[in-house]
């Protein structure tokens, strides 16, 4: 068994991460019959542990060959320190030394994004790991793992592209690190091959996706085996490459192939590419011969090969009015007439042109610009309305460039009788210039007249665009019909008439403002039209419809109605009024005027509310009346109370209520109330003075003795009594203790009748007794029906001395008597 290898060599392939074993059979080898194997160890070099182990089996008739074994590594050889041994019969051994210096690995790998790779660093001796990091992944957390005293790995997933300078993969700090690239292989799609020139191929595709520099690895195309040097980006993600060949009318496959380091694409394209000729665009386009109507267009060809060629030339015409396209054909068409254009026109054209047999694409587009030449104005559209006041207005529409084909001038309108001659006098001509476009004239409505208008610019006068207009018939249309705007215009429909010979008119004009409005033909056969020019919401408009007889229109049917009906402005209701009839209340008001209507009214509500009230029950938040009475002028709220009020008015329409406006009033009781309540007023006040009278009738006592009291009687001796009966009546000025006014008050005699003495107390000077009646009882001498007019005297002329001259009277002779004037006397 002295049989083993020799000449052991390792080969380490860095890229792969791979190590490729090679070896001989010695001489003693070839001494074995049969097979023998080889054993072969992969170990690490620090502690020489195993890692992985292979059997190499060499046939009898491989004896003496060269034998080969390939190992793969999971970590980058640079990362791995490992021995290699081979044993037959004896063992041999080599290694793969670790590096000097601090150093990262793989270097300037390319790999597919979404794989996992393994980086390792390794440190010199003595030198402390600290970590490892990669760019535009340092948000993610990594895990580091000790290979050994040196080594340390980390595995990434590389789940997107990496950018035009690769992922940095550093270890303890920048100053170490590597690089790799992640990218994509080839994904092209859309291969299409053409040919422009019959001389050359041109494919074009595109790809889904950037491949990414992959350390500037550029995707290589290759058409038909040849390197695509010509490929270019022309637009996003598009690609095309041209290559001259011999174009033959047959089919074949037209392959590319895109291959950069992580994979090769092929793509196949099988055409004729005679049937796919894309050419060139026009050059030297030119315009000749320009008239008034027709133009010539001129252009060449840059390849020879077109001359062959049956082709097709689409040219587009623009203008500030239209757009107009026209096809030419030919074999080697190179020029085109233009017919049919407008006089005085400025026009924009567009050529393209293709193959007319086995068409593909439209060339690019080459452009001219050209004038026409100008010509007469066309004829002009004509229309008329006939007033109330047997004027007419003679309307026509102002010309637009492709009809005026220059500056109008003027305008001519004439109008006469049709037996007239053109030489007689009754014809009637004036002139207007513009921006005019109407004309009035006094046509007698009992008779025809034919109306001429023409333009004028500097190449002419227009041809005469005429209209007979009738004698007004005494069974004329008269009766309007209401018409509803639906999408921004008027849809109408009509019943054929059978006399009509150049068709129908529709005309419309607001309804309050005519001879302004628009007009529009509509040709034999149709009876429908759907009219949208110069229609504004709001705006009531007349629209007639005519049949035309002889060049003559008759009118068939009127018809009134809003294209589209708005809210009618507040306070168009005006003069509101009122008047209280019995417990109601009508309100009365002037109708909106019919011109200030922005749409039909239906009806009126008129609401009313009270003012102030505190009672709920007589004040609701708002109370109605309501008629569809389009022509109402009044209204009627019943049961009203006493009080203020506000009443506002509103016209009905089809979009709410409008036009509206209010009025406040105060409601007053009627007269014959006013007149009861005067009179229960005066009798309560009738009732209460008569109360009062008698409650003071029967307290007359006690108000006359709070009011006026009592004045004390003066004490009297029987003497001066005496003295006073010889003398009659005496009148005493006596003074109010109570006021400082002066009153005359009347003294009553007083009579004292002495009676006879026969007793002895009479001698000795009897008391004074009062007169007594028949009856025995005091009498006082009543009030004499006429007195003494009392003396006005000041204080100094009560004669204080005639009192003090009678002798003081006898204590019992009336004690303080009292003396009430007009009161019952007492008893003493």
């Amino acid at each position: 068994m002295r049989c083993g290898p020799q000449n052991l060599k390792v080969s380490p392939i860095y890229s792969e991460q791979k190590v490729a074993l090679m070896w001989e059979d010695n001489t003693f080898c070839l001494l074995i019959q049969d097979e023998f194997a080889y054993d072969v160890d992969v170990l690490s070099t620090d502690d020489m542990t195993a890692i992985d182990h292979g059997v190499v089996v060499v046939p009898r008739d491989r004896t003496g060959s060269i034998h080969y074994w390939r190992w793969a590594s999971p970590l980058p050889l640079e990362c791995a320190h490992n021995t290699f041994r081979v044993r037959g019969r004896y063992k041999d051994q080599l290694g793969i030394s670790a590096p000097s210096e601090p150093q990262v690995f793989p270097k300037d790998r390319v790999v597919e994004v979404g794989s996992n790779v393994t980086f390792c660093c390794i440190v010199p001796p003595g030198v402390t790991f600290q970590q490892m990091t990669v760019s535009s992944y340092s948000n993610r957390k990594t895990i580091t793992t000790q290979i050994n005293s040196q080594t340390y790995a980390m595995t990434v997933h590389l789940h997107k592209p990496s950018p035009a300078s690769g992922t940095d993969v550093t270890c303890n700090g920048a100053e170490y690190g590597a690089c790799v690239y992640a990218g994509y292989p080839p994904r092209d799609t859309d291969l299409q091959c053409e040919t422009r020139d019959l001389e050359s191929v041109e494919c074009h595709w595109r790809t889904e996706r950037k491949t990414n520099s992959l350390a500037n690895r550029r995707t290589l195309y290759k058409l038909l085996g040849r390197i695509c040097w010509s490929a270019s980006n022309r637009t996003a993600n598009k690609y095309r490459c041209v290559h001259n060949v011999s174009i033959q009318a047959q089919e074949r496959n037209w392959t590319l192939t895109a291959q950069n380091v992580l994979g090769t694409l092929e793509l196949t394209d099988r055409a004729d590419l005679t049937k796919r000729v894309h050419m060139f665009a026009p050059q030297e386009l030119t315009s000749s011969r320009i008239h008034a109507r027709n133009a010539s267009l001129v252009w060449q060809w840059s390849t020879s090969q077109y001359n062959k060629l049956n082709i097709r030339c689409q040219i587009s015409l623009r203008s500030n009015i239209h757009t107009d396209v026209k096809n030419y054909s030919g074999v080697g068409l190179n020029h085109a007439l233009l017919q049919g254009l407008t006089p005085n026109l400025n026009y924009a054209v567009q050529v393209n042109c293709g193959t007319e047999e086995h068409f593909w694409k439209w060339s690019d587009s080459k452009y001219a610009t050209f004038q026409t030449a100008g010509d007469i104005p066309d004829a002009l559209d004509v229309w008329l309305w006939r007033m109330e006041d047997n004027q007419t207005i003679i309307l026509w529409k102002t010309p637009q460039p492709s009809q005026s084909h220059g500056r109008i001038l003027d305008y001519e309108v004439t109008w006469s009788l049709p037996s007239a001659g053109q030489q007689e006098t009754n014809n009637s001509t004036v002139v207007v210039f513009p921006p005019g476009n109407s004309a009035a004239a006094e046509l007698d409505p009992s008779r025809e007249h034919v109306v001429m208008v023409t333009a004028r610019n500097s190449h002419g006068r227009s041809l005469p665009a005429s209209m007979v207009v009738l004698r007004r018939a005494p069974g004329e249309v008269t009766n309007v019909s209401r018409i509803v705007g639906r999408g921004g215009g008027f849809n109408l429909s009509w019943p054929a008439h059978p006399d009509s010979s150049c068709g129908y008119m529709v005309a419309w004009t607001p309804t309050f403002t005519r001879g302004t409005g628009d007009w529009k033909k509509v040709p034999p056969g149709v009876t429908h039209a759907f009219i949208t020019e110069n229609l504004t919401p709001g705006v009531r408009y007349s629209v007639c419809v005519y049949t035309c007889i002889g060049g003559a229109p008759q009118l068939l049917e009127r018809r009134e109605g809003y294209v589209e009906e708005t809210m009618i402005p507040a306070k168009q209701i005006t003069g509101l009024r009122w008047e209280h009839v019995g417990s109601d209340v009508r309100v009365s008001w002037t109708a909106i005027p019919p011109e200030n209507r922005t749409a039909f009214v239906q009806g009126y509500i008129m609401y009313y509310r009270r003012l102030g009230a505190k009672d709920a029950g007589l004040n609701p938040v708002h109370l109605n009346v309501t008629t569809d009475d389009p022509e109402a002028s009044s209204l009627t709220a019943r049961g009203v109370h006493v009080g203020s009020y506000s009443f506002a008015v509103a016209a009905l329409t089809s979009v709410g209520e409008g036009g509206g406006n209010a009025i406040t009033l105060t409601v007053n009781p009627p007269s014959y109330k006013s007149i009861m309540a005067i009179a229960v007023s005066f009798s309560n006040v009738l009732i209460l003075l008569l109360l009062t009278t008698i409650v003071a009738y029967k307290n007359w006592t006690c108000i006359k003795q709070k009011v006026y009291p009592p004045v004390p009687k003066p004490v009297l001796h029987c003497d001066w009594l005496t003295l006073m009966e010889d003398h009659g009546h005496s009148i005493l000025n006596t003074r109010e203790s109570h006021s400082s006014q002066k009153e005359n008050v009347d003294v009553p005699q007083v009579f004292c009748n002495r009676v006879a003495a026969s007793t002895e107390a009479d001698r000795e000077g009897a008391p004074f007794l009062p007169n007594l009646g028949a009856n025995g009882y005091y009498q006082q001498q009543q009030q004499q029906p006429q007195r003494k007019a009392m003396e006005t005297t000041t204080k100094a002329d009560v004669s204080q001395s005639a009192l003090l001259s009678f002798p003081p009277p006898p204590p019992s002779v009336f004690e303080n008597l009292l003396y009430t004037a007009g009161m019952p006397e007492q008893n003493t």
